[in-house]
């Protein structure tokens, strides 16, 4: 089957910086800061060389974009390349919420084509593929499919929320939709886990802060599992763009009324 080879790299490379990773998790996290509420840690370096290596080894030669390296572009210039987040959710490693992952995602001409969420502390992945399904792998190698849950009313959905970047444009687009269950989790990966997993049906960021190594690996397992991603108003993500920035956010959905729901909240872009 398509990407076979690349999702089993992706798998081993994910689960190799998760030792490490867990090696490092503990109560005297040395942060620094890169940014207004953009921590960074050893983890997140050290997940980085692990998945820089593998990737190196495997597939030589191949352009990677990885959150914790400068982005020379050179991603722009073949038809496909990396896209890795070595540790997404560094606020819940950091303040001990196991609902933090490792990201390994693949793009070709702008489309995210596969992908793996490896989440450290459970040592469960999720995994999907163009033309193939959905998949949870356990530790012990168990595979199960899995799919979106089907939902007939917006209002019958249940949101994933931010747990540590909520913002009160969320709120607002809950009342505009009609929703009033929430799945409060980290990490995007962790977020749309969720989402395959039949715990919850809808995942809304407005506004700029969300990059391509946040959604390139859940964009292909959401897509896997019969769901969709877009941007809020439901234009495509290009994964080849230029910027790092998914510039208004993003909307993932379990497939069904994705177009009514860009529609309600419209107005809240930007």
């Amino acid at each position: 089957m398509a990407y076979e080879k690349e999702m089993q790299v992706a798998r081993d490379a994910a689960r190799a910086a998760a030792e490490r990773i867990l090696e490092l998790y503990g109560p005297d996290v040395e942060v620094r800061w890169k940014g207004e509420n953009d921590p960074v840690t050893a983890a997140d370096e050290a997940g980085t060389e692990i998945i820089l290596e593998w990737l190196a080894r495997e597939f030589p030669g191949e352009p990677v974009l990885i959150e914790e390296r400068k982005d020379d572009l050179s991603r722009l210039e073949g038809d496909r390349a990396w896209i890795v987040d070595p540790l997404d959710g560094t606020r819940e490693f950091i303040d001990r919420i196991p609902e933090f992952s490792v990201m390994i995602g693949l793009e070709e001409r702008g489309r995210a084509v596969m992908g793996v969420v490896h989440v450290p502390l459970t040592g469960v992945t999720f995994q999907g593929r163009a033309g193939g399904p959905a998949e949870r792998v356990d530790p012990g190698g168990g595979i199960e499919p899995l799919s979106c849950r089907p939902v007939t009313r917006i209002e019958d959905m249940r949101l994933v929320v931010s747990r540590s970047h909520r913002s009160e444009k969320i709120g607002r687009a809950m009342e505009r939709l009609g929703i009033t269950a929430e799945v409060p989790s980290g990490s995007v990966g962790v977020k749309v886990s969720k989402m395959v997993s039949g715990e919850a049906d809808l995942y809304i960021h407005l506004g700029p802060g969300i990059k391509l190594w946040d959604a390139c690996a859940p964009h292909a397992i959401l897509t896997s599992a019969g769901g969709r991603m877009t941007d809020p108003s439901g234009g495509d993500i290009d994964y080849a763009s230029r910027s790092v920035y998914c510039e208004t956010g993003l909307l993932a959905t379990c497939g069904s009324l994705h177009e009514e729901i860009a529609g309600r909240i419209a107005d809240l872009v930007g």
